[in-house]
């Protein structure tokens, strides 16, 4: 019995089965058991740490700054008239060409006579006969041979008769068409021998001499710009030439919602030709304003225009800006003083308070735009 009991395989399983329960046991009266992985109380009471917000910031210090407003325009000629007919018959003498000086009050073209002379010619015959009755009836009334009251009748008969000979010359006044301004003869849409009715165009004529920029400016920048203010008109070959604002309009155009501006510039040479494409420059009174590039500019979370700075904490500060003037890569605002660190880099990664690590932004592998000179 005791031989069966101790076969080696009955040793061994008692064996396997001691060491495991010994192993298991082992685990439960270690003495550190289980406290590397349990965090110690003060571990667990600690708060996460938030990492840095690493930024690129550029110094903004305000200066003087001269703005200008810039508008796209046309010329104009400041006088333009057409000379027209003004009765009918056909052009017998055309005197003018295109291109050709004229003064005002010179005969450009003449129009068939269509009876005019001879009205005139009645006209005058019946002046002379009211004027023969009246002077025979005159010395007769005077005499008192004849009734004084018909003296009346007599001159207004005359005065008639003068009315009808001087209808009857303005109207072959009107054979005759003459330029109503001095300037340059542009355009003329008839030819010799053609009819014409009353109110047809003979002939435009242009004075080149003042030349007019014509431009629209927007509601916000209406209010800068006013009359006698200098600017400077630009053209597509790169020359300027100085002119003068001598209108702003009152009423906006209702389609655009811009007012119309008008600059004035000498053109006795007649150099500046009427409908050129042309930018006006206006430059205004300084203001101080501070450069930041346009890269910078943020909105507030209820829609305010600004710009996030670092202060001297070096947490991230919100600061609303007015824009005064707008450049191609640099704008320049109005609300910040003193020397500023306004963040270029990263701004829109962090809110007022939040911590930053302040650095240039040229450190930061940024370049900053550089505004071209006006």
């Amino acid at each position: 019995m005791a031989a069966k009991f101790f076969r080696p395989s009955r040793l061994i399983s008692v064996a396997l089965v001691i060491a495991a329960g010994a192993w298991i046991l082992s685990g439960v009266y270690e003495p550190n058991a289980g406290e590397e992985s349990q965090p110690s109380a003060a571990e667990a009471s600690a708060e996460p740490q938030i990492p840095i917000q690493k930024v690129g910031v550029t110094t903004a210090t305000p200066e003087e700054h001269s703005r200008t407003i810039i508008l796209s325009c046309v010329t104009e000629a400041d006088h333009r008239a057409s000379a027209v007919a003004r009765g009918a018959g056909v052009v017998i003498d055309l005197r003018v060409s295109r291109g050709r000086q004229i003064r005002a009050g010179e005969v450009m073209a003449l129009l068939s006579d269509e009876g005019r002379a001879s009205a005139v010619g009645q006209a005058q015959a019946l002046l002379d006969q009211r004027i023969a009755e009246y002077n025979a009836n005159k010395r007769l009334i005077d005499r008192g041979s004849a009734p004084q009251n018909d003296l009346p009748a007599l001159e207004s008969a005359v005065a008639a008769a003068r009315a009808a000979l001087a209808a009857a010359q303005a109207e072959a006044d009107r054979s005759s068409v003459k330029a109503p301004i001095d300037g340059v003869v542009d355009a003329v849409p008839i030819q010799l021998g053609q009819a014409v009715q009353v109110g047809t165009d003979i002939a435009v004529v242009v004075d080149p001499d003042p030349m007019l920029a014509v431009g629209q400016v927007s509601e916000a920048r209406r209010g800068s710009l006013e009359k006698g203010q200098a600017a400077e008109v630009r053209f597509i070959d790169g020359s300027k030439v100085a002119a003068t604002v001598r209108f702003v309009g009152l009423s906006a155009d209702k389609a655009t919602r811009t007012y119309p501006v008008e600059a004035e510039m000498a053109n006795a040479d007649a150099a500046i030709g009427d409908g050129v494409t042309c930018e006006m420059a206006v430059r205004l009174a300084p203001i101080e304003a501070t450069a930041v590039s346009r890269s910078a500019l943020v909105f507030s979370d209820d829609g305010r225009l600004g710009v996030r700075v670092a202060d001297a904490d070096n947490k991230a500060k919100f600061m609303p800006v007015d824009l005064v003037d707008d450049g191609r890569e640099v704008v320049w605002v109005t609300g910040l003083t003193g020397a500023t660190q306004v963040i270029v880099v990263g701004q829109d990664f962090v809110t007022d308070g939040d911590q930053v690590e302040a650095v240039s932004a040229t450190e930061a592998g940024v370049m900053m735009p550089a505004e071209p000179p006006a």
